[in-house]
């Protein structure tokens, strides 16, 4: 709950004992090492023993380089299952890991950690000193995913110490310049870069390539793999030979190794002429069209941003700088596999051609970051109303996380066929707090917002509010007041109450920084109510900088149904809540 950030000291301790027990293997297995020039620097991967090269070098070995010279970062690799050295502990709980792979209270800007469940690896770098420690227990259970494409996370921060940006997109070109390929799975991303690769095109990636914005926008090849469904294998013939073996019995997709097979088609480093989205038609004949700024930017952050560890503001702000400076399109899909290289070829010799007045350039589009959190308990009669009325705020930069906490209805298909790019967590019903707490570990956003899945924010709420926060640095919190209401028998709300006199503390009427959770602390998850007067309650002792509007931010429902309905003050937890804050005081008094 209220737990201090891990200090630079205990990030470094942590970092030096891992690399003393890289050491120690090393001591009686001896190094393999290997050099890579990835994005233009050197890249030595340091491994103890044998044992993980042949998972974690083929997706590279395009970008190996024979010289062994002095490199700029290097990588130390080992796992337990071949050298039978466990890995040291942890300096922290298991519940500060998340999804993403970020570990809560580990904040330093030298020091990169990431502890990944998928493939059960720890992630250390000292930005410092350049050096890196990659560690893993069993690489016989890696994911497809990172046979593909590994040390992405190491690679991500190296990449933003480089001026450099690792994105989920793909690229490919012809001798004229290159097109970034970028869309949220299943729009036809990896299949636009296939075809093209099929056809003889140049191809620097389909999952992750590394980009550069200065002087001018540059992408560079990272991964000589490319991933299909295994039933679109047959419609590629020619690229079949190149399916590395299935890890697991039931892979989800196939995994391609072009090189060294198609050594000449896959190009190390190209310009950029422009960023696509694809668009999957119902016709033969595939085309191209201007579209705006804001659905390609949105696609390429969250598709980046909800897989890598560290990300954040200044994620937020490279990708929308690096796609302000390129024209945005739409390439449009057709059933005619042969006919995306040609469009794209045609496009690529004359793109002037393609930027016409149709192009919608916004005026404003460094919107910072909001993440918006939504804990959902059997909402299934709200939750699509609850997402129609987040993107009604009309605010562009935005990540939405739902967590559902242990929902026994259909909320989760529900969620699951939204059309709308969100982040999905489940967890055991542990109660709105630890709800909130799990998204809150690994949101991107500078700014935090919570709406419970049956309230609804006024029009242009979130506006409001970013522009009183953003107006004072200084300022960790502003919220206003929240309007009782119920949907009468016509369907009309109906006001309850004075917003003057409700319960202040409602916390879907305010909009919070990330910092304010480091400072206060995340909400008590030992308390199903009166969670959120306890969080005000800390954050006053802190002496959080809050400031309170004298406007409605929040409509609360009330529908017969609400977790408080009928509760009496014990079962809301408030004597709870004050012996805990006279805790806190007697607490403080005896220091």
């Amino acid at each position: 709950m209220n737990k201090p950030p891990k200090t630079e000291a205990e990030q470094l301790r942590f970092f030096n004992q891992c690399l003393q027990r890289f050491n120690q293997v090393v001591g009686t297995v001896g190094s393999i090492k290997q050099y890579y020039d990835i994005a233009g620097t050197i890249v030595c991967l340091n491994f103890a023993g044998p044992a993980l090269l042949p998972y974690l070098t083929p997706a590279l070995e395009h970008l190996r380089i024979n010289d062994s010279i002095e490199p700029e970062l290097t990588l130390n690799v080992w796992d337990t299952a071949s050298t039978q050295v466990e890995m040291i502990p942890p300096p922290c709980k298991m519940a500060d890991f998340t999804d993403r792979g970020d570990i809560w209270g580990f904040n330093s800007k030298r020091i990169k950690t990431a502890f990944h469940w998928s493939e059960y690896s720890v992630n250390v770098m000292d930005l410092k000193t350049n050096t890196g420690v990659y560690w893993v227990k069993n690489p016989v259970s890696f994911p497809y995913w990172v046979y593909s494409s590994p040390f992405r996370s190491m690679i991500q921060w190296w990449m933003e110490k480089n001026s450099g940006q690792l994105l989920h997109a793909a690229a490919v070109g012809t001798e004229k310049g290159a097109v970034l390929i970028t869309g949220k799975g299943g729009v036809g991303k990896s299949t636009t870069a296939i075809t093209t690769l099929n056809a003889g095109l140049h191809y620097l990636g389909d999952d992750y390539v590394v980009v550069r914005k200065d002087p001018e926008p540059k992408v560079y090849s990272l991964y000589s793999t490319a991933k299909i469904n295994a039933e679109d294998m047959p419609r590629f013939p020619s690229i079949e030979q190149f399916a590395g073996e299935p890890l697991t019995k039931n892979q989800e997709k196939d995994v391609l190794f072009l090189y060294p097979g198609l050594e000449k088609q896959i190009v190390k480093e190209m310009p950029l002429k422009a960023i696509f989205t694809p668009q999957i038609m119902q016709r033969s004949n595939t085309s191209i069209r201007a579209t705006s700024f804001w659905p390609i930017q949105r696609a390429m952050s969250f598709t980046t941003m909800s897989q890598l560890p560290g990300v954040g503001s200044h994620t937020h702000e490279f990708i929308s700088e690096f796609t302000r400076r390129l024209p945005c399109y739409t390439i449009e899909l057709g059933s005619s596999f042969d006919k995306i290289p040609e469009a794209i070829t045609v496009f690529l010799d004359a793109p002037e051609k393609y930027t016409t007045e149709s192009t919608i350039i916004e005026e404003k589009t460094d919107f910072p970051l909001i993440s918006v959190i939504v804990p959902v308990y059997n909402g299934e009669k709200f939750i699509r109303e609850a997402i129609e009325n987040i993107l009604s705020q009309n605010y562009p930069a935005l990540e939405i996380i739902m967590v559902d906490d242990g929902s026994t209805d259909n909320s989760k298909t529900i969620i699951d066929n939204l059309e709308v790019d969100l982040r999905y967590f489940h967890q055991d019903n542990d109660g709105p707090a630890a709800a909130r707490n799990r998204a809150i570990k690994d949101v991107s956003g500078e700014y935090i917002a919570f709406l419970d899945v049956d309230d609804i924010w006024p029009e242009n709420n979130l506006k409001l509010l970013l522009e009183e926060i953003e107006n004072d640095p200084d300022l960790e919190v502003v919220r206003g007041h929240a309007q009782l209401f119920k949907f009468n028998k016509k369907g009309e709300k109906e006001f309850l109450g004075n917003p003057d006199e409700s319960f202040p503390n409602y916390i879907g009427a305010g909009l919070y920084r990330k910092s304010a959770f480091s400072k206060v602390g995340l909400f008590d998850s030992d308390l199903i109510f009166g969670e959120d007067e306890d969080w005000y309650t800390r954050a006053a002792e802190e002496k959080l900088n809050m400031k309170r509007l004298d406007e409605i931010t929040l409509f609360v429902r009330r529908h017969g149904g609400n977790m408080t309905e009928g509760k009496s003050l014990v079962e809301l937890n408030a004597l709870k809540v004050f012996k805990k804050a006279l805790d806190r005081e007697r607490s403080a008094t005896k220091k």
